[in-house]
């Protein structure tokens, strides 16, 4: 599995790369949006050129002595349409905010569903699940997500530049001068605003890492499973002094930025004092020389105002653009992500047929992750198997034993298909796996994995992993009962529809640590595939809940191919085989009386265990092998 921190970089796209993207993304999931927004820049950008028009009339009209009726006529005819394209505007504005709200879901779906079909060995990579977890935050942070903030401050940007065009033309026409003027010193305006933007990204790394700090403590504090540890190993003080000192980091930040941002906003407000003060100077003297009318003076003066408020809209919306698209940059390299080949292959497989051989031959594979420090993306390779050779025999229960990393949930991993070789086969009957759809072979697998997966939803739809109307009932409680569950659920009014957990139903069922274990060797006997694997099924049961999973497991493997994997090596005697995994490859192979008689390292773990033990067998469970 070759994952490392630069190869999951996410591309650098500008502002109008990514406004592209989400243009194509909502002309495809929600087209109104792109109307409801051209609608919004246009009235957007022509209300404010009649606002500053309406004042004109008014006086022209008041100079030109019109008859009250016919002023009242005109000035009331044209107020009631600035309302009413007002209200147009609101309304627009109203019904997007709904829209793209709405599509925040589907954004936080998509991205959920992405990381459903990119390769494994993906979610288990340091740097994809920081990138995930941007991206998640990016679109799941209400008004303040990126894919609000894109639409939003793209229509406030284009409004602006838009409005801030039109009022240079009316300025333009009294002076091309006093334009240029402005320009040059709205650009000036612009670079310290630019400079403003530049510093505020400069932090963003170091902000995150703060933020990462605040949080992790936050949430410490917040969970009450560790309250009974803070309590008996006294923690208090100490989660106090890192709640300070994380605080202080914050603090600091944020100081330096209040005081750069105060600088920044200093100088441009100094500008943009010069530039008006400037400009409505020369207005003044134009009125007292009589060049231009009363009407064209607040004609002028309101164009010369607005131009200042235009610049400052534009900058701010810049500045918040830069900042979504930051963010969009997650988004998109998360889909962007390769997914699972789930339908290459033309060799299909007859599950109808007899218990599956299985073969690892001269298989190969490491793990390649980023070590080091944070941010360190000096790549470290581990690897785990070098020409690894393993034949599983039709119908073989195979007992799968080592130390801590030896490899023995790697190799199985690698069985399922979750994981592919970097060299070598994987045969099933003969065949290498990678000719079958991995949709089908998949369908092979029963597997009761370390990690234990509950979901908050029906007992029938967590042991067939379906729907409800899906669910084979007689066929679930037969699993239930195979797995020692049956007449537990039974006492307590556990049904096939009753809900599990208490995340969405305050009546859930909760499962205790060996319960949940059992559950999920239930799904596995509920899926009923070739090859039934299990790892370390019986970690969280005790002997004697233990020693009754085992009498029962020649019973549920029969006519099947079976993989075991435990740490408690006299639990394993039931099987065919026992494998000895060590330093990637099988170390030693036989009956456990086999390796007993041998003297090898499986025979010195077991004499270890044992000693732990009274009354010679640890288990009380008598087996011929």
């Amino acid at each position: 599995m070759n994952t490392s921190n630069t190869e999951f970089e996410p591309k650098h796209h500008s502002i109008a790369g990514n406004i592209l993207f989400f243009i194509r993304h909502y002309k495809r999931y929600e087209p109104a949006v792109l109307w409801i927004c051209a609608g919004e820049i246009l009235l957007g950008s022509l209300l404010p050129l009649f606002y500053i028009y309406l004042p004109k009339i008014t006086i022209d009209l008041a100079a030109e002595k019109t008859a009250p009726g016919r002023l009242l006529f005109l000035l009331g005819g044209f107020t009631l349409l600035l309302m009413l394209l007002e209200g147009l505007k609101s309304g627009l504005g109203s019904g997007k905010y709904n829209l793209y709200n709405t599509q925040r879901t589907n954004l936080v779906g998509m991205l959920f569903l992405k990381s459903l079909r990119i390769k494994y060995e993906y979610t288990e990579s340091g740097p994809v699940k920081k990138m995930y977890m941007k991206a998640c935050r990016s679109v799941d942070s209400g008004d303040w997500s990126a894919s609000s903030r894109m639409v939003s401050e793209s229509v406030s940007l284009l409004i602006n530049i838009l409005s801030f065009l039109l009022y240079s033309t009316v300025i333009g026409y009294l002076s091309p001068g006093m334009l240029l003027t402005l320009l040059l010193l709205s650009a000036l305006n612009y670079l310290i605003s630019m400079g403003r933007i530049r510093f505020e990204e400069s932090l963003r790394e170091e902000d995150a890492t703060a933020q990462k700090h605040y949080q992790c403590i936050y949430s410490s504090m917040g969970n009450m499973k560790g309250a009974k540890d803070i309590r008996i190993f006294g923690m208090q003080h100490w989660l106090l002094q890192l709640r300070d000192h994380v605080l202080g980091e914050l603090r600091s930040l944020e100081e330096r930025r209040q005081r750069k941002n105060a600088f920044y906003e200093w100088i441009g407000i100094l500008l943009s004092a010069v530039r008006d003060l400037g400009a409505y100077a020369y207005l003044l003297y134009r009125a007292s020389c009589g060049t231009i009318s009363s009407g064209e003076f607040v004609l002028y003066f309101g164009a010369v105002t607005g131009f200042s408020g235009f610049m400052s809209g534009i900058m701010g919306a810049l500045a918040s653009l830069r900042g979504a698209a930051n963010s969009t940059d997650y988004i998109r390299a998360y889909l962007d992500l390769p997914e699972e080949d789930l339908t290459s292959g033309n060799t299909h497989i007859d599950t109808r047929r007899p218990p599956l051989e299985i073969e690892f031959r001269d298989v190969c594979f490491s793990y390649k992750e980023s070590e080091g420090a944070e941010g360190d993306t000096a790549p470290c390779t581990k690897e785990i198997f070098r020409d690894l050779n393993l034949k599983i025999r039709q119908g073989e229960k195979i007992a799968l034993v080592g130390i801590n990393g030896a490899g023995k949930t790697t190799l199985v991993k690698l069985l399922c298909g979750i994981y592919d070789p970097d060299q070598g086969q994987i045969l099933i009957n003969g065949i290498d796996r990678r000719k079958f759809p991995k949709t089908e072979y998949y369908r092979l697998f029963s597997v009761v994995f370390q990690e234990q997966l509950i979901l908050p939803f029906t007992v029938g739809e967590n042991l067939a992993m379906d729907r409800m109307d899906q669910v084979n009932e007689e066929k679930a409680w037969e699993a239930l009962d195979k797995a020692g569950l049956k007449q537990t659920f039974l006492e307590k009014g556990i049904g096939i529809r009753s809900y599990m957990t208490k995340v969405m139903m305050e009546d859930g069922v909760e499962l205790s640590g060996g319960q949940q274990q059992r559950f999920l060797l239930a799904r596995a006997l509920y899926k009923d595939a070739p090859v039934l694997v299990l790892d370390e099924p019986t970690a969280a049961l005790d002997p004697l809940a233990e020693r009754e999973v085992y009498q029962h497991y020649n019973q549920y493997s029969q006519g099947k191919t079976a993989l075991f994997i435990s740490h408690r090596l006299a639990s394993t005697r039931f099987s065919d085989r026992i494998l000895l995994l060590e330093n990637g490859r099988i170390a030693e192979s036989g009956t456990h009386r086999e390796l007993m008689q041998a003297g090898g390292s499986y025979a010195k773990m077991y004499e270890i265990q044992s000693s732990y033990y009274t009354g010679g067998d640890p288990d009380g469970i008598q087996f011929d092998r």
